[in-house]
């Protein structure tokens, strides 16, 4: 029997429970629809067999029933069958203290494994049992009567503690998408071609690009490598009695050997596929043979590839990649890509306060390190990790924020070499009044760096003692491991996954992070469906949409069957409520860009439209010079009716409005205030006559907020991203 708070006990003995069966069966007809229908007689039987367990309240020598926990047992898995909490009783979590009181039970007997049955549906129950670490096993077809729609059963799992045979699924609520967390601390392994170190020459053509190889190396970016093949050649070619500074320099690398077993067959294979025709004519070079014991020893020693400036062996990479699984590549795919521009930003919750975001300059060198230093950044990581000094825009960025007491944020950056990842280090001044307006600042700006329609795997470092970081990060789908508390994960889906794109959509992610979907499109049921997904680790699991899309915000899946709204927004507000004109804007910009979560003020009337989930189309009216079009996509999160005058920086700090601004949209005592995220910029606007075609109405009737069905959804997309929908 274990205490609980108010007195309340849960009793497991047989003779405990039995005197209970009658009122949990009654509790249980009470609540049908949830936890089913079980015989009158089966409840004795689980009472009996020591298979319910129930909670009761301890009121002297009464004791007054406060919920149940029925479950069966297979060894070695268990199954729970119901989970009841009395009205009077909820609130106080007696529900998780029934299942972790069956956890420890099972453990204890040895049982490996916990399943729970839930209607896809049922969004509170799933939600309970999601904080219970039940992950989701499958989702398939439950039972229904005759003539009624059957519901999706969502079959969730709980592994335990106890000694099992195989590993647990490594599945968790912390990383649920099983993103390597090892392999982010690690560096991929080049070999450098004999041509690569002789262009770090001056005067050298491609010296500009093989200096940023090495600042790479330098940033962590890599690791670089010779084979012992390039220092004997470079020992043949140095004249007897002669000094060859290139030999010292080479000798600072280290050097994988060349293995002879098997060298030579994978020498003849490489040659073939490499010098196809001069093989044919038994035409090799020494230098050609060179290199292909170049290629062979990154082959043997299992690293990521070769550096090279040989067009001939750089025009064999893709085969050489399908065949063997390294990458050679040009010392030009280690500079980075141009970034976006950075503007200056301002906002606070003080008329006065400003916060700016600029690249960093060698003058902020020392209070950069000042910072980082209050953090026990260690020195060593400062400059290895943080780029503190002496950085090249070309391979790694650097900005800061700043406030009216100095520096309060620093963010770095590099693209790793397939350009699929972005490793970041970010640090805040916590201390500052400016602090959470920084944090988000700062990652909301590395968003800004991933290209439209792209996909990116965003590694996120910080000093471990950053508690604030850390929270703002996970509120935007950052994702955390046990032992990597200062490291942080998270996939960006920068576009819209249509039917359509989801084979070009799934590669990409595959090959961005690990994480497979479903080998087709499914349809849309409701924002609680779940989706199947192979996690990076190589589980599968299932992930509800609304959850899957917050993982990879801004990322929207606009499945077949999603209905959506429209509603209108007017050129004044839009500009600062959408960030979706082309042009940029030389004054410091508003608060609200700094949400991701942000809220639309609305007539009280149209609360109803915005159901959770809904995709929310932004019509740009034509007043005072709008465009007169759809210009943006988000989804709606949740929606609820505030009174005009309770309205504060809860409601208006995400929006567009001031207090003075609201009678701009109705004269009400109340308004609609809708949260929506994961907001879309559409390539191209969705004028009004194009919506007057699709029946989406006249632009006098798109200056209300209206409902639109699937199809309207997807034909808006198509037009938007110039495709014909089906």
């Amino acid at each position: 029997m274990d205490n609980l708070q108010r007195g309340v006990s849960i009793l497991t003995q047989r003779q405990d429970v039995v005197p209970f069966v009658e009122r949990v069966r009654s509790a249980a007809d009470s609540a049908k629809d949830a936890l089913g229908f079980f015989p009158s007689s089966v409840y004795l039987e689980y009472a009996t067999k020591g298979n319910l367990f129930v909670a009761a309240n301890e009121n002297g020598d009464e004791r007054q029933y406060a919920g149940h926990l029925l479950f069966d047992l297979r060894q070695p898995r268990a199954k729970i069958l119901q989970v009841f909490v009395a009205p009077s009783f909820r609130g106080l979590g007696l529900g998780e203290r029934l299942v972790e009181r069956l956890k420890r039970h099972l453990t204890d007997l040895q049982y490996v494994s916990i399943e729970a049955r839930v209607a896809e549906d049922l969004s509170e129950s799933n939600l309970f049992w999601e904080a219970q670490n039940f992950y989701v096993q499958r989702v398939e077809p439950g039972g229904g009567s005759r003539g009624k729609r059957r519901r999706m059963i969502v079959v969730r799992n709980h592994e335990l503690a106890s000694p099992q045979l195989f590993g647990v699924s490594g599945i968790s609520s912390m990383n649920p998408l099983g993103l390597d967390f090892v392999a982010g601390t690690g560096k991929p392994t080049y070999l450098l071609d004999m041509n690569v170190l002789f262009d770090l020459g001056p005067r050298r053509q491609r010296r500009n690009d093989v200096v940023n190889l090495f600042r790479a190396e330098r940033m962590q970016v890599c690791s670089l490598a010779i084979s012992s093949e390039i220092r004997n050649e470079l020992a043949r070619s140095c004249p007897p009695g002669k000094t060859d500074p290139m030999q010292d320099f080479a000798s600072i690398l280290p050097a994988y050997p060349v293995l002879e077993d098997g060298s030579e067959q994978l020498t003849t294979e490489l040659e073939a596929l490499v010098f196809r025709e001069r093989s044919q004519r038994n035409a090799l070079t020494p230098n050609d043979r060179s290199d292909l014991k170049h290629l062979a020893t990154a082959i043997s020693h299992g690293l990521e590839g070769l550096v090279t400036s040989d067009a001939t062996i750089l025009g064999a990479a893709g085969d050489l990649r399908d065949r063997y699984g390294i990458d050679v590549l040009s010392p030009s795919a280690f500079t980075l890509q141009e970034p976006h521009p950075v503007e200056i930003t301002a906002f606070g919750t003080k008329p006065d306060r400003v916060l700016t975001f600029n690249e960093a300059q060698s003058t902020d060198d020392a209070d950069i390190r000042a910072m980082l230093s209050k953090w026990n950044v260690p020195p060593s990581q400062q400059l290895a990790e943080w780029a503190t000094v002496d950085s090249s825009p070309q391979t790694i960025r650097r900005y800061v924020a700043r406030s009216d007491d100095g520096i309060v944020g620093y963010l770095t950056w590099r693209h790793t070499i397939d350009q699929k990842t972005i490793i970041a280090m970010v640090a805040i001044e916590e201390r500052s009044a400016a602090a959470t307006d920084c944090a988000r600042l700062m990652l909301s700006k590395l968003n800004e760096q991933i290209p439209s329609d792209a996909i990116v795997l965003i590694r996120l470092g910080f000093p471990a003692s950053q508690s604030l970081m850390r929270a703002e990060a996970h509120s935007l789908g950052f994702t955390a491991s046990d032992g990597y508390q200062a490291q942080l994960q998270k996939i960006v889906i920068n576009g819209l996954v249509t039917d359509k794109n989801w084979q070009q959509k799934r590669e990409a992610l595959l090959a961005a992070s690990g994480v497979r979907l479903p080998q087709d499109s499914p349809a849309f049921r409701s924002v609680n469906q779940h989706i199947e997904v192979y996690t990076a680790n190589g589980n599968r699991t299932h992930v509800p949409l609304l959850k899957l899309e917050s993982m990879l915000a801004p990322g929207l899946f606009c499945l077949r069957g999603r209905q959506g709204v429209i509603t209108p927004v007017r050129r004044q507000f839009a500009e600062h409520l959408l960030q979706h004109l082309p042009q940029g804007s030389l004054l410091p910009q508003p608060r609200v860009q700094m949400y991701q979560q942000r809220h639309y003020l609305s007539h009280p009337k149209t609360l109803s439209k915005f159901a959770v989930g809904t995709l929310m189309f932004f019509y740009e009216s034509q007043t005072k010079g709008g465009l007169g079009g759809i210009v943006a996509v988000g989804r709606v999160v949740r929606s609820y009716l505030q009174d005009r005058d309770a309205m504060g920086h809860a409601e208006l700090d995400a929006s567009v409005f001031e207090p003075d601004q609201l009678e701009s949209i109705g004269k009400t005592d109340t308004r609609t205030v809708t949260v929506f995220d994961n907001l879309n910029i559409l390539p191209r606007p969705v004028y009004g006559e194009t919506l007057r075609q699709l029946n989406c109405g006249t632009p006098v009737k798109l200056l209300s907020t209206q409902a639109i069905d699937s199809n309207q959804v997807l034909s808006i997309l198509a037009k938007a991203y110039g495709y014909e929908h089906e």
